[in-house]
């Protein structure tokens, strides 16, 4: 009998053990693969002056980030930031050459860290990303919009 008994609890660990490891193992690649989420993407449209490339609206583990891919590109100018715009035709709502904001419309996310390439603004929580239907490249001195990408 003391053979029987002995037996039974080593069953009952193993058991344990092919449980557990299988779960522990599953949990992170899990959670990895759904954090990320493109939401709205968009190509910037040249204005004031020649803007290209794309932009992605990405909500992630309930972050909001913007991002522009390695094809962006826009002029240099002075006090140039990245804003959010109420309208997806700012281009066409606004007037050449400078095609200005107007302050109710628009919401400035950050300064342009740089006039090529790829790139990424956090958006502060505070902002209802959903109100908002284009990102623009806007020049705060002059108020002239550089270029813009509708979001979609």
């Amino acid at each position: 009998m003391s053979s029987e008994s002995e037996s039974e609890p080593a069953e009952s660990v193993q058991t344990e053990e092919a449980e557990t490891v299988p779960t522990s193992e599953t949990a992170p690649s899990s959670v990895d693969e759904t954090t990320e989420a493109i939401a709205r993407t968009g190509l910037f449209e040249s204005a004031e002056h020649e803007t290209s490339g794309a932009a992605e609206l990405i909500s992630e583990e309930g972050q909001q980030t913007l991002r522009f891919d390695a094809s962006f590109s826009t002029s240099n100018g002075p006090d140039l930031v990245v804003v959010l715009h109420r309208s997806a035709d700012l281009i066409e709502e606004t007037t050449p050459p400078a095609y200005p904001l107007n302050e109710a419309d628009y919401v400035v996310i950050a300064p342009l860290s740089s006039t090529t390439g790829v790139q990424e603004y956090v958006i502060p929580a505070e902002i209802n990303v959903e109100a908002f239907e284009a990102v623009a490249i806007w020049c705060q001195e002059f108020n002239a919009t550089f270029g813009a990408a509708p979001l979609q």
